[in-house]
């Protein structure tokens, strides 16, 4: 489940941040100014109660999926500026789908240092830091500015400017990516492995020594009679980018790199490949854990020379350990 989601080809996708920094800031920020109004009332005490109740309402409607009461509490204009300076329209940045009842990989926020104050009778500014821990790997902290302006009667939000929070070392950012360790089978589409002549596609996950590197072998077989098809690949922290990149190699002389990105519970790999005959070709790469021992993967083709190449949807599914191995061993 994601909270928000954003074109996946969009760069940068730090969108389910920079919302909780927005609606939990927002919650949280009026509380100490409203903990004052007690011992002496507060001519904005009004319009701070009507903040908080519109962070309320975008809270009950993230978790209700409702897109239409999410775009409802941004103006027409408002705009959304992440910490990589990507900008997107407010209302264009909530489409959201309902978590599924007892859904656990919703993340865990804890907001500090937040302040709310008016710089009109008409515009607040809201500032703070927040750390946001996903359901898997290392906590992330930022700091957020939202401006909220009384548009129509109603407070509204008008833009949201994020900034990165203290570096991430590259053993942290890849921690986010323990759940590939291990063996999996991959099914495409509802059939099973070889089914209807389909190719048998394994898929094993280390890490090296040090945990700089994860380590991937795909074998893709498509008949016993036939040599399999062997594609490596090395997923590491680019500190040039300060990105996670990979890059990965094919027995038969192809060869690639990606891009990753986290979006809410999925992993978005944008890859460019170079086939074996000069041809190249691009796609998305969407992987979406669901915390056990399945992982949805879409390959959506952007760019495959002038071909038209439909998606593939897949499944991995960890296979059982065996003598009584644990993933996250080194190789």
């Amino acid at each position: 489940m994601s909270f928000v989601s954003r074109p996946l080809s969009s760069p940068g996708c730090s969108r389910l941040a920079a919302t909780l920094l927005l609606v939990c800031g927002a919650c949280s920020a009026v509380l100490p100014t409203l903990a004052a109004a007690d011992a002496a009332p507060s001519p904005r005490a009004a319009d701070e109660a009507a903040i908080r109740a519109a962070a309320k309402a975008y809270l009950a409607a993230l978790d209700q999926g409702d897109t239409e009461k999410l775009a409802a509490l941004w103006t027409p204009d408002g705009d959304i500026v992440d910490a990589m300076g990507n900008r997107m329209v407010g209302r264009d940045a909530v489409s959201v789908e309902k978590a599924p009842a007892g859904d656990s990989g919703r993340p865990q926020f804890e907001i500090h240092e937040t302040s709310l104050r008016f710089l009109s009778d008409e515009v607040a500014i809201e500032d703070g830091t927040v750390e946001v821990t996903p359901d898997a790997g290392q906590p992330l902290t930022g700091r957020f500015s939202a401006t909220w302006v009384k548009h129509e009667g109603t407070w509204k939000l008008a833009a949201l400017r994020e900034a990165r929070g203290g570096e991430v070392s590259g053993v942290e950012a890849l921690a986010d990516l323990e759940w590939m360790v291990g063996d999996w089978v991959v099914v495409e589409d509802s059939a099973g492995p070889g089914a209807e002549g389909r190719p048998v596609i394994e898929v094993s996950t280390r890490w090296n020594p040090s945990k700089t590197f994860l380590n991937r072998v795909m074998t893709i077989t498509h008949s016993p009679d036939a040599p399999p098809l062997t594609i490596t690949q090395r997923i590491g922290w680019d500190p040039l980018t300060e990105t996670i990149r990979s890059w990965v190699f094919g027995s038969d002389g192809s060869h690639g790199e990606a891009t990753w990105t986290r979006d809410g519970r999925s992993w978005v790999a944008q890859a460019r490949a170079v086939m074996i005959n000069g041809s190249q070709s691009t796609s998305l790469n969407i992987y979406t854990y669901d915390g056990k021992d399945r992982c949805a993967w879409r390959s959506l083709p952007t760019h495959v020379g002038s071909e038209h190449v439909p998606p593939v949807n897949m499944t991995m599914i960890r296979k059982p350990l065996a003598g009584g191995s644990q993933p996250g061993g080194n190789q």
